[in-house]
């Protein structure tokens, strides 16, 4: 009987395609997203016509925070240094957005606007938009002045950042388990984790770092990714396990129990995809997800504004496109040169101490 491959095994062999996954992911956001912000013609969800009863966006999103939990708990893992984790989570965060809220205020505002330009840029809902944002809070300002206001979704500019609060305080979460040991001991995490989710499934509204009901999912597929990577030793990577997961989801669909039986099939669905998908091509262009991500829905909100009622179809065309063509900028331009500053925090310390020795 040929042996099941393991999550560490993949690991091993020294690729992935985390990349794609994450780009069809965002684009997926992009499909989903389109019926709403269009108010065209629109054929039933992809994955609803199928039966699964999740949207197309609601699952990228999901796959999103499985691979962040994998990743970032990785992250955490090799470094094990708080200063070092903080600064990198920072850099690949908050630059591309930072960017985008800018832009939105300042150049898509202006120009979308239904006040006049001095009224508008005089307007305190501009600023507050910027600001308020920037503190991934859970009170975030979603429209500007006199913006997208006669488009079938109202005056929202960018609906998708709302899972970015949670992506943070979910970083918050792996550096506080690494503070206290449990990044270094599976045992340790395995505990921590089982503890936290038990104490969330009996006071779900007390859960630390998540404060708003639509985090709690977000926050347990997140650990789940995480607990993958603690476990990768035995975590099994195999099409078999998912197909057969994936028949127990179907059958169970009208339960009370498919939501968690649907979350394994994504995580399986997740891992397999990373490392059988044998192709690794998309590795060589760069990371676009992140700004197709931050980017999509303004720029399928400005299509519609360009070309009312719309097909969803060509909504969400037009809207990848655009946002696709911002992505690839923003890596190039933002993203990419941030990440060269990863080595920052421990230069600095090196300067300073060599200074004052």
């Amino acid at each position: 009987m040929k042996e099941i491959k393991t999550i560490e095994y993949a690991l091993g062999q020294g690729g992935d395609n985390f990349l794609l996954l994450r780009f069809i992911a965002a684009s997926l956001v992009i499909y989903g997203h389109a019926p709403a912000i269009s108010g065209g013609y629109a054929p039933v969800d992809i994955f609803v016509y199928m039966g699964w009863s999740e949207y197309s966006g609601a699952i990228a999103v999901d796959i999103f925070f499985i691979v962040s939990g994998f990743l970032v708990t990785g992250s955490f893992s090799r470094r094990q240094h708080l200063i070092d984790f903080v600064w990198a989570r920072f850099i690949r965060i908050m630059p591309a957005y930072t960017a985008c809220l800018l832009l939105s205020a300042f150049l898509i505002g202006p120009l979308f606007s239904t006040h006049s330009f001095k009224e508008y840029i005089l307007g305190h809902g501009v600023y507050d938009y910027v600001w308020t944002n920037l503190h991934l809070g859970v009170d975030m300002r979603w429209d500007l002045p006199g913006v997208f206001t006669g488009n079938p979704q109202r005056t929202t500019v960018n609906g998708s950042i709302w899972t970015l609060p949670a992506e943070v305080r979910m970083y918050a979460l792996v550096a506080l388990f690494g503070l206290v040991g449990a990044i270094r001991w599976r045992w340790l995490f395995n505990i921590a984790l089982f503890a936290l989710f038990v104490f969330g499934s009996a006071r779900p509204h007390h859960i630390p770092m998540v404060p708003i009901d639509s985090y709690i999912q977000l926050a347990a597929l997140f650990g789940i990714g995480g607990f993958c990577y603690m476990n990768r030793s035995w975590i099994p990577v195999h099409g078999g396990l998912l197909l057969a997961a994936s028949l127990v989801a179907w059958l169970l669909r009208s339960t009370v129990i498919y939501p968690a039986v649907f979350a394994i099939c994504e995580v399986l669905f997740v891992f397999w995809f990373a490392y059988n998908t044998r192709w690794y091509g998309f590795n060589r262009f760069g990371d676009y997800s992140y700004g197709i991500y931050l980017w999509g829905f303004p720029m399928q909100q400005i299509v519609a504004v360009l070309a009312p009622l719309l097909p969803a179809l060509l909504n969400a065309l037009f809207g990848f496109l655009a946002a696709l063509s911002v992505a690839v900028m923003s890596w190039h331009v933002i993203e990419k040169p941030a990440l060269r500053l990863k080595g920052a925090p421990r230069a600095l310390l090196g300067w300073i101490t060599a200074v004052f020795r």
